[in-house]
């Protein structure tokens, strides 16, 4: 079965329809990519996914369960966990204060037992502690924990992203553009640690990227939106010999020149 399935996703902004029945799914183990030009309703679709954006129609089925219109806290909690376009982290926390703060969702404990450092909290806190540090080590930050989030290097941000999302402990990360901004060789080693989380921890990868070549020679397929429709699935080379997906990114060139 599935793990996640988008059977006719719609969402419109005051009768601008950003995503236009998008069908997709995603086995449990992919690593699958969303590409498109700017606009084409790709970061829309991962914010009807986790639950950032009530969807207009179709159903968002996350491993066989309906869950369309729930809100963002309760969709990570099942198990979808995601980065952002724009880097959202904590500037004046530490590095390793960040990829806490995505884990604390998944304590047991409640604010008495933590107020009053009870034993339960207190072994929850050193689970939290050491699994925040072995992603940082993952995402090869590790050096830099104690760091304040807000110095690090735009790519080590990323990374931190990455990691922060991975505390959450999901089964399906979506990952927004995480190569952006990055140089060749960055982006090669992004490439690795992707694949080696992917395998290590079990995942379910979807990825939207605008960096052909790192997307084409990470996923082994992709479904290709423009202008919220879906005009494209197929593997590397199928997307990149498609017609229409040459046209959609010659038109963004031309009205970009």
């Amino acid at each position: 079965m599935s793990l996640l399935v988008l059977d006719g996703l719609r969402v419109e902004f005051g009768g601008l329809m950003a995503v236009a029945d998008f069908d997709l799914e995603v086995e449990p183990g992919e690593l699958v990519g969303l590409i498109g030009p700017n606009g084409a309703g790709k970061t829309t679709t991962f914010n009807a996914v986790s639950g950032l954006i009530r969807p207009t129609g179709g159903e968002v089925i996350w491993d066989g369960r309906r869950i369309g219109g729930l809100k963002a806290n309760r969709v990570n909690r099942l198990g979808i966990g995601r980065t952002f376009q724009q880097i959202r982290l904590f500037g004046e926390m530490s590095v390793l204060e960040n990829v806490m703060a995505g884990y604390h969702g998944r304590l047991r404990s409640n604010f008495i037992e933590a107020v009053l450092r009870l034993p339960r909290y207190a072994r929850e806190e050193r689970e939290m502690i050491d699994y925040a540090r072995r992603l940082l080590e993952e995402v090869d930050l590790i050096d830099l924990a104690r760091e304040p989030a807000g110095s690090l290097a735009y790519g080590q941000q990323r990374r931190l992203e990455i990691a922060r999302a991975m505390a959450t402990k999901p089964r399906l990360l979506l990952l927004d553009e995480p190569a952006a901004g990055m140089n060749p060789r960055e982006s090669m080693a992004l490439s690795r640690t992707i694949r080696r989380l992917q395998v290590d921890y079990d995942l379910t990868i979807l990825i939207i990227e605008h960096d052909m070549p790192f997307v084409m020679g990470l996923c082994p397929r992709l479904y290709v939106l423009d202008h919220g429709v879906n005009i494209a699935l197929g593997t590397p080379r199928e997307i990149r010999d498609n017609e229409r997906v040459v046209a959609a990114y010659l038109g963004e060139r031309r009205a970009r020149g």
